[in-house]
């Protein structure tokens, strides 16, 4: 097989809000291994893979099959012995710093749902203090921005409740008070500190906020004050919640100096243009050097899921990643079939790279001698399929482990390039048709609803946000700003795509315009940072504690 040289893909990235891969540890670790003990053999690594698994490394510059500088890794999986890290999480831990950049995740989302353990039970108490200090000093040890450890609203619900003794929102919120200011009392000055918002509307919201925004204020704190943002919430998925937030900080002289904001659990391809032309316009008027990026963990839980990218789509009518069943047939095993998805990952793969179990060759009836046959049993094999890492023959599924791995770094090459090719299109359409548009005719024209469309890539809806956020950006004070907003909200509440952490979410623009994120898979959520499918992937391949 003709060795390909790699892509780099950021330099596409250009001023686009950026997407941050969420990491999975399961794909992480088999950088890792395969660095200290050759977890994978020489006949099972790919013909095509000229530089191993190192090529899966999407974070090294000069050994990347592809390369992308920017991710997410979270604490709430991560390995918290920062000894043992350094071996386990090499591929995070012993990235190049100038060269690349990691988000960090506190892990509030994990503590909440009882997967890191934690002692509500006294809260302030030494054992919790020993929690939050090793987080503090992962986060410190690991990432070049990080998000401090909040405790989500949903922790007091009727269901998390009982477990974590919250009862109210003013529990959740005076809990992440008292973390801020133990993260910002004891930080050690290796990682930049991102201050969480929460709140499921816009009451709660700016409750949240004027609870929390103290911890962002250098007046209050001086240098140890937290250097940007993380939107959770309503404040990542509801544009005049959004905006409004924007317009308070912008009011309060909080995004001067704040040169990250990030949005959390953020994966569709809309919200990716939005977030970009909000970006620019804070650059244009507010803060030259503040950057917008987002993550979804979308390409992993998809591949756990057997889940394949195949395309995506740009048009009008249809702004899709297309995700399906991958190919998954013993009788593929050894096949030489070129894999058939496009990818730099993709390309370097044969479908029997990716179909690892085989089907054996079975005795005949005649052989068995009446004992009905059971394909567990070796002896009922003239010849044996291939065995997995419990030395047993897998009942269906065709892949193991590292097909899993495999099929992760194709999704995680597709996923960013239909981003950047999204904002890349938007910015075609934009060339072309900014000046004929005023988005107050959006919805209606003459007092008669209307879906015209002006160009053939980009959807309507990113084409007037373009206008409005300009707009938006030009008004002088919150006043004049949020009465914008609010006469644009039939025309933002369309906008709502992005979902909650465990929630729902819209997928429709008006009646003409789908925004799908997987197909004939529609039960997956594929927000959800807990999902069982991937968790067993990761505990499949941990390390011996």
């Amino acid at each position: 097989m003709q060795h390909r040289p790699p892509i780099d893909l950021t330099p596409l990235q250009q001023d686009y809000a950026v997407y941050l891969p969420a990491i999975s540890s399961f794909y992480s670790t088999y950088v890792a291994k395969q660095r200290t003990e050759k977890f994978i053999s020489d006949d099972r690594m790919p013909k095509g893979f000229d530089r191993g698994i190192e090529g899966m490394n999407f974070l090294n510059p000069e050994e990347g099959y592809f390369t992308y500088k920017y991710g997410l890794y979270s604490a709430g999986h991560a390995q918290l012995d920062l000894q043992k890290s350094r071996v386990q999480e090499s591929m995070i831990q012993d990235r190049d710093r100038k060269k690349t950049m990691i988000l960090g995740d506190s892990g509030g989302y994990q503590i909440g749902k009882g997967v890191l353990k934690f002692d509500w039970l006294n809260f302030e108490g030494a054992e919790a203090n020993k929690v939050r200090q090793k987080i503090l000093e992962w986060l410190e040890v690991t990432a070049d921005w990080s998000m401090m450890l909040d405790v989500p609203t949903w922790a007091c619900d009727h269901i998390h409740g009982p477990k974590t003794g919250l009862k109210t929102f003013e529990d959740c919120l005076d809990k992440t008070r008292f973390n801020n200011e133990y993260f910002l009392k004891n930080r050690m000055g290796q990682t930049k500190w991102l201050n969480v918002l929460q709140g499921s509307d816009w009451d709660t919201a700016e409750k949240w906020y004027e609870g929390v925004k103290e911890f962002s204020d250098p007046a209050v704190w001086g240098d140890s004050a937290a250097e940007g943002w993380a939107f959770g919430g309503a404040n990542m998925c509801k544009m005049d919640i959004t905006l409004k937030r924007l317009m308070t900080m912008r009011e309060d002289g909080l995004l001067k100096g704040k040169n990250w904001i990030h949005f959390l659990g953020t994966a569709q391809l809309d919200w990716s243009c939005y977030l970009t032309l909000i970006q620019r316009q804070i650059r244009k008027h507010i803060n030259e050097n503040l950057t917008i990026s987002f993550d979804c963990a979308s390409p992993f839980i998809a591949t756990a899921h057997g889940l394949v990218y195949t395309s995506a789509i740009h048009t009008t009518k249809r702004w899709s990643v297309i995700m399906d069943k991958a190919p998954d047939n013993k009788a593929l095993s050894g096949s030489d079939i070129p894999f058939p998805f496009e990818s730099e990952i993709g390309r370097r793969l044969t479908m029997g790279d990716i179909a690892y179990y085989d089907l054996g060759v079975r005795k005949s009836d005649a052989e068995l001698n009446g004992v009905a046959f059971n394909h567990q049993n070796p002896e009922h094999y003239n010849v044996v399929p291939r065995m997995n890492k419990l030395n047993k023959i897998s009942n269906r599924t065709s892949w193991d482990s590292f097909s899993y791995a495999l099929m992760m770094g194709h999704n995680v090459y597709c996923h960013i390039v239909a981003i950047q090719r999204a904002q890349q299109l938007m910015d075609i359409e934009i060339a072309e048709h900014k000046h004929k548009i005023n988005w107050q005719d959006w919805g209606y024209n003459k007092g008669k609803e209307t879906h015209d469309e002006y160009g053939d890539w980009v959807p309507r809806n990113i084409l007037y946000f373009d206008r409005f956020v300009e707009e938006l950006f030009d008004t002088k004070s919150k006043a004049d700003a949020f009465a914008m907003i609010e006469q644009a909200k039939p025309f933002l509440k369309s906008l709502e795509g992005a979902r909650l952490r465990g929630g729902v979410a819209s997928n429709t623009f008006g009646s003409l315009f789908t925004v799908e994120t997987v197909t004939r898979a529609d039960e997956i959520d594929l927000a959800n940072p807990e999902d069982e499918k991937l968790r067993e992937l990761e505990n499949l391949v941990k390390f011996e504690e």
